[in-house]
């Protein structure tokens, strides 16, 4: 009763801050108002810096797990607050700097090892720094610090920022998001759209630190090895950084994007999706395909294998698949996703989250080959009224536990089903969201499954309860 009545505390301070006031909006980048500053008649900081653009966000997060029989359950609510500055753009030029604090307000169990197991809370440490557990009280961090350069069809923004991708992104599903610190260059050509970027440190979801790329992997729990051991590439990775080359294409239903993601000394991946729609009377059918190859490059990260990231001759490939039809409000497709038996699919879960067809909250692919996974998804929307529902089922058989060679983190075949709603306050309360969303996995072959094996991984229900405002 505590945290449902801490929630209801935060949900009324969100309503209360909306009374505060509201920024003008003087045209959009980066999701940002920017505002063309022409005139320096008077000061600096009076006609040209108070003509930038403030935002606020406020956010609060209920989230409890249940797991099954005597195994521990967990909750927790967190709430927080940031502002952010974004100037107006002068010769072409304009910079935006953010921060972000969160404050624990409940929790239960969440530092405790399970008595059974042994093993730690997996969901809502997310929600606070799990690389710091006596802080609950003063969260905070500075988030975007970057100077744009903005002319007709080229974008180039240096320093700490936002930044999406298919696998590289901000996975932002509990308080604080991924960012990353380098140069990102946007161009459009034509009906393309091509990014390059740069990038040697990122701030991780539930941290308040930034890293280095080297010293990212491993903040993660970071599973078992193909030798059958706990991984060891934690404190020895050695790599500079990371470079993105991307290409999206968008006309007349047909929509494509190539993505190339190469870590220096470590690996490279190659990722490519393709989706094609069109109108039969008041129907839009649609169907897509997905594919992704990665290999190692030189040593995986450290000629010692026994503390590389991935072996020097490991490789794996994917290959995905949708169709489905929009009809009114409603949307439905049926997804699959292979991935192959050569090799893991490997991609640091502190970089972001894998954006596949088949890809569902509260569990990811990474880490796993020899993988195979069916998706009926429905999404319904009013957005007139502020409504949207989803709900997702899939059955995902992955390889044996014991099989350490294709299933890094031992994560049995599941089903898995998710349901959210969203609401978009209007009027007055305009910028305040609301969002209920619950997950539950269960292991095909329960009897089969030790306890160790799942425990925050399947046989659970996920419930959580997320409450934004920003203006």
């Amino acid at each position: 009763m505590k945290a449902f009545y801490f929630l209801i505390i935060s949900l009324l301070a969100s309503i209360f801050f909306v009374g505060v006031g509201r920024a003008q909006d003087h045209g959009h980048h980066r999701g940002h108002k920017i505002l063309e500053y022409k005139d320096s008649t008077r000061t600096l900081g009076h006609d040209f810096l108070d003509k930038g653009t403030f935002e606020f966000h406020k956010r609060s997060f209920f989230m409890f797990t249940i797991n099954k029989g005597e195994l521990l359950n967990y909750s927790a609510l967190a709430s927080g607050a940031g502002i952010g500055y974004y100037s107006p753009s002068w010769k072409n030029f304009h910079f935006g700097f953010s921060g972000f604090f969160v404050f624990q307000l409940f929790e239960n169990n969440i530092y405790e090892p399970d008595p059974t197991t042994d093993n730690t809370n997996r969901y809502e440490i997310l929600l606070f720094d799990m690389n710091d557990l006596t802080n609950k009280h003063d969260l905070d961090r500075l988030e975007e610090l970057y100077l744009t350069y903005e002319r007709e069809k080229l974008n180039i923004i240096f320093g700490r920022q936002k930044f999406n991708s298919p696998f590289l992104n901000e996975q932002d599903n509990r308080m604080r998001a991924n960012l990353f610190n380098g140069v990102n260059i946007e161009y459009k050509l034509g009906e393309w759209d091509l990014t390059a970027a740069v990038f040697n440190k990122v701030t991780i979801r539930g941290t308040v630190d930034w890293y280095t790329i080297e010293d990212s992997y491993g903040v993660y729990p970071f599973g078992r090895s193909p030798f059958g051991v706990p991984s060891q590439y934690k404190g020895n990775v050695k790599s500079r950084g990371i470079g993105v080359l991307g290409a999206q294409y968008n006309k007349n239903g047909l929509s494509v994007e190539a993505w190339n993601y190469f870590n220096e000394n470590v690996f490279n991946m190659s990722f490519v999706e393709s989706l094609y729609s069109w109108d039969i009377k008041k129907t839009k059918l649609f169907f897509g395909g997905q594919g992704f190859y990665q290999t190692a490059v030189n040593y995986g990260g450290n000629k010692n294998q026994s503390m590389a990231y991935i072996l020097k001759d490991e490789w794996t490939y994917g290959l995905g698949s949708r169709v489905g039809f929009k009809k009114g409000n409603s949307k439905w497709s049926l997804n699959y996703l292979h991935i192959a038996n050569e090799g893991r699919f490997l991609f640091p879960r502190e970089w972001g989250r894998e954006q596949f067809f088949t890809s569902l909250p509260r569990e990811r692919y990474e880490g796993s080959g020899a993988v195979n996974a069916v998706m009926l998804k429905y999404e319904y929307e009013l957005p007139e009224k502020g409504w949207s529902f989803f709900v997702g089922a899939s059955a995902v058989n992955h390889s044996e536990l014991s099989d350490y060679r294709m299933n890094k983190y031992g994560v049995p075949s599941y089903f898995h089903f998710v349901a959210s709603a969203d609401y978009k306050f209007k009027g007055y309360l305009k910028g305040l969201e609301a969002r209920v969303f619950v997950a539950n996995k269960t292991a095909q072959n329960p009897d089969d499954v030790p306890d160790q094996f799942r425990i925050n991984r399947v046989d659970l229900w996920n419930m959580n309860v997320v409450v934004d405002y920003r203006f």
